[in-house]
């Protein structure tokens, strides 16, 4: 570990601890899963059923830059902060890199304070609690289930709700207590000398990152889940968000038990097929 950036000049030089080793098993983990959701809503997930196409504009430009800019300054975080804990490359310049890139995300937080509480977009992450839980486990379902069988996204995005339950409190989550956790430790492992905490604060900062990189990794693959792959990508470049008035199909029973006997050729998908099957037949 490089011995440069505050905290760190108090900090062992350990690159590996135990646990930093349980977290990387948990991305590992992590990835796994996504993949072998993908796969299996390629083998039986129906082809999206025709219709006219219609578009809200929901995102608006200032809104757009604000997440373009706030998804770059993660990704530079998390590489300066890798290449720094790990000493790869320009120690230095990535300490610096990081360092500003901090002072950045400061900025672009208190501008989506501001831009909640001075427009309309803060009404998208007010908890309505009433049959809350009752919406989250509907979402599961989809996410788990019912985008295997063609279902209807059970929350369509519209100008009143952008987000569906799962995705509200995620963004509500990271947005109010992550990111200014993430600066608060960060300030305090650049300044150590204020609370003299520099290598609890460290560890603290580098868990916090390690959650964020899994919430991007869940977030990047949901934005897969559209009618194609890069639907929900290109609402963020033009604002529009895209839906179709027909819903999704559902193939007939004939067909998605040919496409289970087509996909059990695949000896490692076998258990996940006969998993899903089970659900699929016996869910309503």
């Amino acid at each position: 570990m490089n011995t440069i950036w505050g905290a760190e000049l108090h900090y062992a030089p350990d690159y590996w601890p135990l646990w930093l080793i349980y977290a990387g098993v948990v991305v590992l983990l992590m990835l796994v899963g996504l993949v072998v959701h993908a796969l299996l809503r390629r083998m039986l997930a129906p082809k999206t059923a025709g219709g006219e196409e219609h578009r809200d504009y929901l995102y608006s430009l200032a809104i757009r830059r604000w997440h373009w800019g706030n998804a770059l300054l993660f990704v530079l975080l998390l590489l300066s902060g890798l290449f720094g804990h790990f000493s790869l490359g320009p120690v230095a310049l990535m300490v610096q890199v990081h360092t500003w890139c901090g002072f950045a995300l400061l900025a672009f937080w208190v501008g989506f304070v501001l831009i909640n509480l001075t427009t309309g977009n803060g009404r998208h992450y007010r908890v309505n609690f009433s049959g809350l839980v009752t919406r989250c486990i509907r979402q599961t379902r989809f996410y788990l289930f019912g985008i295997m069988k063609g279902e209807a996204h059970p929350f369509a995005a519209t100008e009143q709700n952008k987000f569906n339950p799962l995705q509200q409190l995620a963004y509500l989550a990271i947005m109010y207590a992550l990111v200014p956790l993430l600066i608060i430790t960060g300030l305090l492992c650049l300044y150590p000398q204020v609370a003299g905490l520099g290598p609890v604060m460290l560890v603290l900062h580098m868990a916090l990152a390690i959650i964020g990189l899994l919430f991007i990794c869940a977030h990047l693959y949901l934005c897969t889940l559209g009618d194609t792959p890069g639907q929900i990508f290109r609402s963020m470049v033009d604002g529009y968000h895209r839906h179709r008035t027909a819903p999704r199909g559902i193939s007939p029973p004939s067909e998605y038990i040919h496409k289970i006997k087509s996909a059990r050729k695949c000896a490692l998908c076998h258990i996940f097929l006969q998993f899903i099957h089970v659900c699929l037949t016996e869910l309503p």
